[in-house]
Parts: C-alpha cells; structure tokens; sequence
C-alpha cells in the first residue's frame, strides 16, 4: 500500500540529528526497517508490461508515519528510520546486504549514534529524555541489540564513539576467552597519562561472570565519563529473527559454497530482558515455516520487573511485518503495536505519563483503511480483496529459493533456551515468555477462513517460484469434500497440543456452538506431559486502535462483545463496540 500520510519527523538511513534545544524532554525514537525495505526510496520496478509502483511499506514505515511531532504535553516525538539491509545503491548491497545481514554492525552503529547525538540525561531541572526502538524482522534484531547494547554500556558520550566498534565487540563476545577486552588497549595508549584499569582478570572469559564483567566494565566508562546509564521506556518488534544466526539466502549458499547457513556472528544466545527495559512487547508469526527464520522469542527473568508481552498472530513473517500486497493480516500487527505502545493496554494500576508513551494521530487508521480498499480496487489480487477483518491473506512463505533451507513449525509456548557456546537449542524450556494469542486467530478460525495461500506475486515469470502452480494442480487433482479452512490446532499445525477454550461446545468446523457464556478466551495445552513451561496462553485483550479496525468490519463488529477491559468474548446478537 502506497501511503500518502506524512512521515512525522522521518530520517533515512544515513541521515543524522542535531540535539534538538528544548526546555522539555523528547522521546527518541528508533526505527529499524527490515530486508530490502525503504520507505524513502522503495520503489518495485514494472515487469512483463507491468508499471511500476511504490513498494508496499512495512509495519515499522507505517507506524513511524502514524506519530504525532509532540503529544499534548508538548514533548517533541523524534523519529529516526532507518532503511532495512540490501537497499544501498549497488546490486553488491543488495544481494550480499540483503542476503546475509552484513552491515548489521553498522546498521547498530547508525542507530545508536542517532541516540548518542540527541539523548539528554536528566539533571535537577529536568527528566531524561524517552528512547523508544522498534523494528521489524532484520530490523528487530537490530533493535533489540541495541536495547542490549544500551543496558550494558549505557549510551556513550560522543567523545566516546571513536571506540564504538571495540566497544561493541566487547560486548558481544563478553564471555568468550578467546576475546579479551579491546577497547582498554586502544583507549589508554591514546591517553598514557590516565591510570590504566580494566575488568578483573577472572571475569575476562568466564561465560558464567558475564554480568559482572559488564557491570566492571561500564563502571570503568562511567569513571571516565565517557557514558551515561540510561533506561529504555519500551522495545516494540515485529517478529525478530536471528535465534540461530542471521539467516543467508540459500541461493548464494549455492553460487557461493564457502557461505555458512547462517552467520553465526549475529545470534540470540541471551534473549532474556532486564529492568533498564520498561516494556518489551512482540508480535509473532504462527505460519512462518521457514526453518531459517525462527523467532527470538524473549523470556523474562524471576526478579525481573519489565512488562512483556507476546502475541502470536495468524500468518507468515512478513504477515506481521508488513510487506505483502494484501495488507491485511499486518493491519491487524500494526494497530496491535499502537495500542501497546501508546499506553492503551497498561495495567490499571499504572498513572499515565506521556513521557512513557508513544501518542498516535488517531486519524490514521481511518486513513490507511481507506487507503487500503483503494490499493485493493486498483491491484490485481483476486477478489474478494479486501476480505474482512481478520480474514485476510494468510501468505505460504516457503516458496523457491527460501524451501532449499528447510523448514520448521514453530511452536508457540514450547521454545527452549539456546546453549550459550555452540548456539544449538537445549531442551531447557524458556520460563516466564508471557505469550498470549490474539483475538483475530480464534475469530479466523470460527468465520471459517483460508489456510495458508501462495502468492501469485512471486510466481514464475514474475518471480522464480513454481510453487503457486504446483499447489493449484494438487488442489484440483485431490477429491476433497470439505473445503480447507485455518486450523493452526490441526495435527502438525504451531498450535498442535494447545485446545481453545472460549464458551464453544466444539471446535471440530467453522462456527461451533456457542455455550452461550461470554468469558475471556484462552489455548490450553493437552499435548505431552512437560513439553511447555505454562499450560495456558491467554488471549489478548483488544485495545482501541484494534477495536477501530475492527469496526470497519460490521460482521467482525457483531461478533465480539467489548467490556471496559476491551474484546472480552463472543456474543450471539450485535451491541454496538467502543471507538476511538
């Protein structure tokens, strides 16, 4: 979809932000775009007689353009976009960018000297400004290491940056004795007269004093004020990948055999969060099959007391992320994530601050809704396009060339821990995910959907998938008497072992019989004895944006009932929804 809203202090990439001279403090904002994505330049050019058109932007392009420039308490909201790997100029960048993550690093780099140059720590007169990170993806996992970056080390002073990248490096190999600390070497040889310290000998290597060679090391950089500690109000991403490494496109493994799978530089060992995150809040793929791209999926310590918050939503990787002509499915992740970060879902016991917060103009989503039937009526997706809420297209992603890396359901609820030295899972289940369902899954299922469809986009000559052909042939050669319908509980489906409980008598087809009692829903685990680490995921409570959306729908509108608390369950007759 090709959006017209304005983009509320946009940057690209390469761009760079002057602090801002305010009697207020601001929130920084963070924008990491995923693979080959662009909102500045992104433009598919025409093919076989087609004309060109923009590129269809991603949920990160689209929830930066949703931002208001200050909210009502005149705190100035700083955006800084950055444009995903594989969109420099060159088709070097583009395939060995996009196709194996190189420049993250730099990527990180950008990011994070964009907070450098703005951040104002806080003094007697003033708050500490407000850094936010979302992304997308690629984009995701640049986001969250620089949420982990920032935790560590803090955000260092610009006389500091010269020794980013020793830094850096420090830091993600911490733990590993075949890298001892770099920046100390470098820093007190340009500076003889300061009296030489580093972290105690025996936390150097140690995988299991890492915390503590961190908390030497940033005291070390504090004594030289060369950062400043500072926390991160939230960290919102769209289906981080990179569990297992940065994944590679299997046909440079092909035209390039010395490439690995993955790059392994470039991997989730630690997915756990800490205290100097508020509010870490991601939204999952259930239908991404692609066994490179499994999810970091975050787990929160016993004593930590960040607000986390998972959502497993219908549908592939770019479903959530945004990206696919049909938008449809991403609507849904994207009002989700405003919702979260606007404040909207905060527990009740929690006082509204606006500095906490992202505000949102509450026109948008009646803006892009509008722009999406438009993009419908003009694109050459088969009707009926658009098909209502939650109904939309769920994309097969394991199309040519991604298939030739295998593939691999995921697992919602049933993720284990990775070893810390060779990177392979354990069988050690994550604790404390905080993973829920969104409402949408449950109500796809019952409004009797369609399972998981090709995109016809990439399809030969267009593309170099034969697969939309291939499984148009196998549908009409196999007799079937039912037509096929989204079952993620079916066997061998992400939601297999887990059974919806929701006031329905039964499950077994589209529409069940209600019991006739409204109460919040949830998925319970049936499956084997100790495979998940909590027996229930919840389902998630609408928040206003999503309820917006969804009244756009007047079928969707009459099928859930909306309390003070949001969407709560289903109700047999209409009654008019809350709005924003």
């Amino acid at each position: 979809m090709a959006d017209t809203l304005d983009v509320n202090g946009h940057h690209s990439r390469h761009s760079s932000l002057s602090a801002v001279a305010a009697d207020l403090p601001k929130k920084l904002i963070v924008c990491c775009d995923g693979t080959w994505m662009d909102a500045d330049s992104g433009w598919v050019k025409g093919k076989n007689g087609r004309s060109g058109h923009p590129q269809t932007p991603s949920n990160v392009t689209r929830i930066a353009r949703a931002m208001k420039d200050q909210d009502d308490s005149h705190h100035q909201q700083i955006v800084y976009y950055q444009a995903g790997f594989g969109t420099g100029i060159g088709l070097y960048d583009h395939l060995i960018g996009g196709g194996t993550g190189a420049g993250l690093s730099e990527n990180i780099r950008e990011a994070y000297s964009f907070l450098v140059s703005n951040y104002s720590e806080h003094d007697k007169l003033k708050q500490p400004d407000s850094i936010f990170l979302l992304g997308f993806s690629r984009g995701a996992f640049t986001a969250r290491s620089i949420g982990g970056f920032i935790g560590a080390v803090g955000i260092l002073k610009k006389v500091a940056m010269p020794f980013f990248y020793e830094i850096f490096q420090d830091w993600a190999n911490a733990g590993n004795p075949k890298h001892p600390p770099r920046f100390f070497n470098t820093y007190y040889r340009l500076n003889p007269e300061l009296e030489r310290v580093q972290p105690p000998i025996e936390f150097i290597g140690d995988k299991t004093k890492i915390n503590q060679y961190m908390q030497s090391y940033r005291d070390i950089l504090l004594s030289h004020n060369l950062t400043t500690e500072a926390n991160i109000k939230c960290i919102g991403v769209w289906d981080t990948v990179g569990a297992l490494g940065i994944p590679i496109n299997p046909i440079l493994q092909r035209m390039l055999p010395f490439l690995p799978s993955f790059i392994r530089e470039y991997r989730w060992f630690d997915t756990t969060i800490d205290d100097h995150v508020e509010n870490a809040f991601q939204a999952l793929g259930l239908d991404e099959r692609r066994f490179p791209y499994s999810p970091a999926v975050w787990e929160r310590p016993d004593d930590c007391r960040t607000n986390l918050k998972q959502v497993w939503f219908a549908g592939a990787h770019s479903n959530v992320g945004g990206s696919y002509a049909d938008q449809g499915m991403a609507d849904l992740a994207l009002v989700w994530m405003m919702d979260q970060l606007a404040g909207h879902t905060r527990a009740p016991s929690k006082p509204f601050h606006h500095l906490d917060w992202i505000q949102f103009d509450d026109t948008y989503i009646t803006a892009f809704h509008r722009l999406q039937v438009d993009q419908y009526q003009q694109s050459d997706l088969p009707p009926p396009s658009p098909r209502g809420w939650a109904k939309a297209r769920v994309y097969d992603s394991l199309t040519f060339p991604q298939s030739l890396a295998g593939a691999r359901t995921r697992a919602p609820g049933r993720y284990c821990r990775a070893d810390p030295d060779s990177g392979d899972l354990t069988a050690q289940l994550m604790r404390n995910t905080h993973e829920h369902v969104h409402a949408s899954v449950r109500y796809r299922i019952d409004a009797g959907a369609a399972p998981l469809e090709s995109d016809w986009s990439q399809a030969f000559p267009r593309g170099l998938s034969f697969q939309p052909y291939v499984q148009w042939l196998a549908r009409r050669l196999t007799p079937n008497t039912r037509t096929p319908t989204y079952l993620p509980d079916r066997v061998k489906g992400p939601l297999h072992g887990w059974r919806l409980v929701d006031g329905h008598a039964s499950h077994d087809s589209p529409n069940g019989v209600p019991e006739g009692v409204v109460k919040p829903a949830k998925w319970v685990w049936q499956g084997a004895a100790g495979a998940v680490d909590c027996k229930e995921m919840p389902e998630d409570v609408l928040g206003p944006y999503e309820v917006a959306l969804k009244d756009f729908d007047r079928e969707a509108r009459g099928k859930l009932e909306v309390g003070e608390g949001g969407v709560v369950g289903r109700v047999k007759s209409y009654s008019p929804s809350k709005t924003i």
